[in-house]
């Protein structure tokens, strides 16, 4: 399973004998800048990095003083409650999408998730957030299913801000999930800039009581270093008729999405339809009018060839842990491997 920041890619490279003191400071370096790169050093918050970078907005002509302090007071609110400010949010995306894949002569079939909402990284979290965007683009959509919204809301409809779902992924350890995770991760999402993966998704939605799916495709199976296998499982997934369908969390080695759809094109092939939280709102906003909503759906569609990373990591959501021996068993994180090995 991906798990981030992998442990191995925190140790610096080391020779047997280490006679000269230069070499030690120049591996304390690396190691420090890996630290940084996967934000393992402690260094910064959400908050902070938010004023820092908004800061630098004012000094760049890109945000004026009185928009720089109306933002701190929303920042502060929202750390507050908890609950995220919504300025990276986008809405109402799916209908807009679906007419315009059936618009064009080339896609034979689309099929989409019910619902879901595109969150974009902002000032606090550029660079490390993508794992928090696509949570909560996962439950912008679960949020509209009443047994899923009971489990996660107690009937609220409210998404919760990155520094609220980092303390609820170390609520999910404490009760016990994933403890090689969290052992991995030092306990400690709260007040740092740690990156998390498709294992921490499972964690937090498995403490709540949702059951998922983890599927490794762990190599690929096609050629030219492609994932056909990935593209036929999804194809799988979103056909398969349900009164609910929710997008499914896609993770790979330094960056995760979300997929909420695929097209089926003439030729027999399929096109992925994925929301990247890389995407901020303006770019979104294309889907908001007829003529620059091409541009928009080249954000989206992902070929067969343009999903080359060597690994891939999907969680889906599967219902409801209905027993406590099932929600005792699924505290030990198991995924499904694609291919199968013998």
């Amino acid at each position: 399973m991906i798990r981030r920041p992998p442990r191995s890619t925190l140790f610096p490279y080391t020779t047997l004998f280490r006679s000269h003191e230069v070499r030690k400071l120049q591996e304390q370096r690396e190691f420090e800048l890996l630290k940084a790169q996967y934000g393992m050093d402690n260094n910064g918050s959400f908050r902070d990095q938010s004023i820092k970078n908004m800061q630098k907005a004012v000094y760049a002509g890109e945000m004026s003083v009185a928009d720089f302090y109306n933002r701190q007071v929303e920042l502060r609110v929202a750390e507050m409650n908890g609950v995220d400010d919504g300025h990276s949010c986008s809405k109402d995306l799916i209908p807009k999408i679906r007419a315009i894949c059936l618009s064009n002569n080339n896609v034979l079939a689309v099929w989409l998730c019910t619902t879901v909402d595109h969150y974009a990284a902002t000032y606090g979290d550029k660079g490390w957030g993508c794992g928090y965007r696509n949570i909560q683009m996962m439950l912008s959509s679960l949020m509209h299913n009443t047994r899923y919204n009971e489990k996660l809301f107690n009937g609220e409809n409210s998404v919760p801000s990155i520094s609220k779902i980092q303390e609820l992924i170390e609520w999910s350890w404490r009760k016990g999930f994933d403890p090689q995770g969290c052992e991995q991760l030092g306990g400690k999402l709260c007040n740092t800039r740690k990156w998390i993966g498709a294992t921490e998704v499972v964690t937090l939605l498995s403490a709540f009581r949702i059951r998922c799916q983890l599927v490794d495709f762990h190599r690929p199976t096609g050629p030219d270093g492609t994932h056909p296998e990935l593209f036929q499982w999804v194809a799988e997934y979103f056909q398969k008729q349900e009164d609910f369908k929710a997008p499914l969390y896609l993770q790979h080695q330094g960056h995760s999405r979300t997929i909420i759809g695929l097209e089926h094109l003439k030729d027999g092939s399929f096109r992925l339809l994925v929301f990247d939280p890389s995407h901020n709102r303006i770019q979104m906003d294309y889907f908001s009018s007829t003529a620059s909503a091409m541009n928009g759906m080249r954000l989206v569609r992902r070929p067969l060839g343009a999903m080359k990373a060597r690994h891939y990591q999907v969680v889906a959501v599967a219902g409801i842990l209905e027993t406590e021996q099932e929600f005792k068993q699924n505290k030990i994180l198991r995924s499904v491997r694609i291919p199968r090995e013998n």
